[in-house]
């Protein structure tokens, strides 16, 4: 990682006693060896209890080589991890004794700390596109900090939000022609776009021939190298139902320190209504705690005739102010081994109709993921997901501000939007067996929820599915496969999902 021994006076150390302990080749010492005693360790900072533990390890063990190059990694992580990067050893003493039938070395070692660390500039290596600029303000806060291990993964975790840069190695401290001190982190780029193409087919039954669903998703994660986002998606549910959505983020608006994004939502349901939303937002990234948004939206629902004849549908408009906030802890965001994920909204609005009536409107979102680590590759995956609407005056939300869910995404075993719902909750549980960085197989079970309220009438169920699935990394990218059983279902009516995530 760094260079560790650059100012440990190292063969001052190591040479007087293992001098000491060959010297002990005689008739007269039994086995040959001469064992670890009382250390005594001097230092102008640390408490001596900060030593008990390392004392008490090494005390009674063989004085060699290998005892000590351990020790002396052990002694100086201590000011290391304090941000005292280039401390020093010295041998005081090594007070040698003999005691029953074994003879003991008695060091006293002294501990220098040395100055300080702390981070003055950070140096990029490996950039081909990206411009330094760009990740100059997203470590900015950085700059003039203590450089302890929590920075240094601080470090590691803010580049990480960049999709398209991995860290490779560890960081390295250096000093400038200016005798600054700079941390060097080494970059390499990943392809920076990405595709996501989901098709999915529904077997046919008695009453209805099978068909083929679709999504397409592309990502640009680094335009120009500036770091700013457009995401383009479309979906294909069913016969009669598209979805359509554009999104662009801006890294920083202006000199601040926070994020800009825009976004675009329509929506086909099921040629009854049309769906539209814009909104807008800014937020600032937190190294600690995730990144906090606060957005503005602006929701149309305008019905086409067959949605005012058959379901007395009328144009609606909901104007909200909501916040989010988005924590990401995974280690891996395609195969992850462990982890979290928590992404929470609140939203609050008010609605005004076609009718001249207006009522306030409520809205409630949660994504979660968890990933713990079993023992060879095995990992225990659980996801929580809900979403909830509320009408003022006790009313219900109709079917065009409904959520709607199944399929890929959530219940793997019926197809895409199968259900509906103003309160809707999903989760799933996964045993996984990862086979690579990018990929698993594995078992799952899907557990969903949904209630509401058609003509004053309760609807509320609670499916499930479970199947068997696979990813697979390839030339052309991630290839998945999810196989899920529904309710009723048997291995010629069971879903078939597939999925590809390339970079390009």
């Amino acid at each position: 990682m760094k260079k560790l021994f650059a100012c440990i006076k190292f063969i001052a150390i190591i040479v007087p006693i293992w001098t000491w302990n060959q010297s002990f080749a005689g008739d007269e010492v039994t086995g040959d060896t001469v064992y670890f005693g009382a250390i005594r360790i001097e230092s102008e900072i640390a408490e001596e209890y900060w030593f008990d533990a390392l004392q008490q390890e090494y005390r009674n063990l063989i004085v060699n080589t290998e005892n000590f190059e351990h020790f002396s990694r052990y002694l100086l992580h201590i000011p290391q991890s304090r941000g005292y990067h280039f401390p020093a050893l010295a041998l005081e003493s090594i007070n040698p004794g003999y005691t029953g039938d074994r003879w003991y070395l008695n060091p006293a070692i002294r501990l220098d700390w040395g100055e300080i660390t702390r981070i003055d500039t950070i140096f990029f290596q490996g950039l081909v596109k990206t411009r330094v600029a760009v990740l100059d303000r997203a470590v900015r806060p950085m700059l003039g900090t203590v450089f302890t291990e929590r920075q240094e993964a601080a470090i590691r975790h803010v580049l990480q939000r960049f999709s398209f840069l991995s860290v490779d190695g560890d960081n390295e401290i250096v000093q400038t022609r200016e005798g600054r001190t700079g941390i060097l982190v080494s970059l390499r780029e990943r392809q920076d776009n990405e595709f996501i193409g989901v098709v999915g087919y529904v077997p046919e039954t008695y009453n209805r021939s099978g068909y083929f669903t679709g999504e397409l998703d592309l990502k640009f994660h680094n335009l120009s190298g500036t770091g700013r986002q457009l995401f383009l998606y479309w979906s294909k549910t069913n016969r009669y139902s598209q979805e359509f959505e554009l999104g662009y983020k801006e890294p920083w608006l202006w000199k601040t320190d926070f994020y800009g994004v825009a976004e675009f939502q329509q929506v086909l349901r099921d040629t009854l209504v049309v769906i539209r939303k814009l909104g807008i937002g800014s937020g600032f990234y937190s190294n600690r705690f995730g990144s906090f948004e606060i957005n503005l939206n602006r929701e149309s629902a305008i019905p086409t005739p067959g949605g005012r004849e058959l379901l007395g549908l009328s144009r609606s408009e909901t104007k909200a102010v909501g916040v989010r906030h988005v924590f990401d802890r995974r280690d891996n965001i395609y195969n992850p081994a462990r982890g979290l994920f928590l992404q929470t909204g609140i939203a609050a609005g008010h609605q005004v109709r076609d009718s001249l009536a207006a009522v306030t409107r409520l809205e409630l979102t949660l994504e979660s993921a968890g990933f713990i680590p079993l023992k060879n590759s095995w990992v225990i995956a659980i996801e929580l997901n809900s979403r909830a609407k509320w009408l003022s005056g006790g009313e219900e939300p109709g079917f065009a501000e409904q959520y709607w869910f199944g399929g890929a995404g959530n219940l793997r075993g019926y197809p895409n939007d199968f259900f509906r719902g103003s309160r809707i909750a999903w989760g799933s549980l996964e045993l996984r067996r990862l086979i690579g960085e990018l990929s698993s197989y594995y078992i799952f079970f899907d557990q969903g929820y949904y209630q509401r309220f058609d003509d004053d009438k309760l609807f509320d169920d609670n499916p499930f599915s479970y199947g068997v699935g696979i990813r697979l990394a390839s030339r052309m990218g991630i290839i998945g496969l999810d196989y899920g059983f529904g309710k009723g279902d048997s291995f010629s009516t069971a879903k078939i999902h597939i999925r590809l995530i390339s970079r390009f």
